[in-house]
């Protein structure tokens, strides 16, 4: 993944310090916790996986190996919940 973007028919919403997202294709809402709103915010201000990595590892005490496995995962949650499309 290179470029990220929060889906077209995705609405969300911060409320008391975390992201709150509803799809309107499904429906379904997801509550992001601490991290996953971080990393929300940061898809919001660049969308560069780069540049999400280089947010996370300002924000939080954690290393490089751990912070890549753990974006990895994340945003192919993120995916396959249709929250998020990337491209090239």
């Amino acid at each position: 993944m290179s470029h990220i973007q929060i889906s077209d028919d995705i609405v969300y919403r911060e409320l008391d310090g975390s992201i709150v997202t509803l799809s309107l294709a499904t429906g379904e809402y997801v509550e992001l916790d601490l991290v996953g709103t971080r990393i929300w915010q940061l898809i919001e201000q660049d969308g560069r996986q780069s540049s999400v990595r280089e947010g996370l590892l300002a924000s939080f005490d954690i290393d490089e190996d751990t912070c890549d496995q753990e974006l990895n995962a994340f945003l192919a949650t993120l995916l396959d919940k249709g929250l998020i499309k990337v491209g090239t």
